[in-house]
């Protein structure tokens, strides 16, 4: 049995998926149309089990940050974004929770990915209360959370569309491979 074999389509299938959207992230698009989302949910849901998997996402994140970065501003990482590294974390295991679950809740996951990134980031650029480079400070008040939320709809959108288009494709396609896998491993 070959490597490719061993290793199993879908997941070679994932991890170009992964590098894709990567390599995507770094050349020109659309504004926030990055599917990053999308990287963490193929992962949880394509890549197995083991949490080893999460490393395939995380390096397409970083490489494409780091590249990103040192365009921006000549510094290779942001400290300030880790909370929406913790959020991509907690994207890709809720999507590696759902791959053992009804096809319902893999779909849950492509959906929710965006929103719950959305969710966790926003509230942590309120919360850092105008510490971070750019942003303004929201008063910590429910107000004031709300006018952050209500300030990120615009980018919001783009992360939407990308996400649910990616990760919907990739989930299609990945589907489809992972039912050839099992048929070849059966016969």
């Amino acid at each position: 049995m070959s490597r490719l074999h061993a290793l199993g389509l879908t997941r070679v299938a994932t991890l170009a998926a992964i590098a894709a959207v990567a390599v995507y992230r770094i050349a020109p698009h659309l504004p926030n149309l990055t599917p990053v989302g999308a990287m963490f949910v193929l992962g949880g849901l394509y890549l197995g089990r083991n949490l080893a998997w999460m490393a395939a996402p995380f390096a397409g994140l970083l490489v494409s940050d780091t590249v990103l970065n040192l365009a921006y501003d000549g510094r290779a990482f942001h400290p300030e974004r880790m909370l929406d590294y913790a959020a991509f974390a907690a994207v890709a295991l809720f999507a590696r929770w759902a791959a053992e679950r009804p096809i319902a809740w893999r779909i849950a996951a492509v959906a929710g990915a965006p929103v719950g990134f959305f969710l966790i980031s926003n509230f942590g650029v309120w919360a850092a209360g105008g510490s971070l480079p750019g942003a303004p400070a929201y008063p910590h008040t429910l107000s004031g959370l709300a006018e952050c939320y209500t300030a990120a709809l615009p980018f919001f959108r783009g992360t939407l569309f990308g996400d649910w288009l990616f990760a919907g494709a990739g989930m299609l396609a990945l589907e489809a491979l992972k039912g050839r896998d099992m048929k070849a491993a059966l016969a």
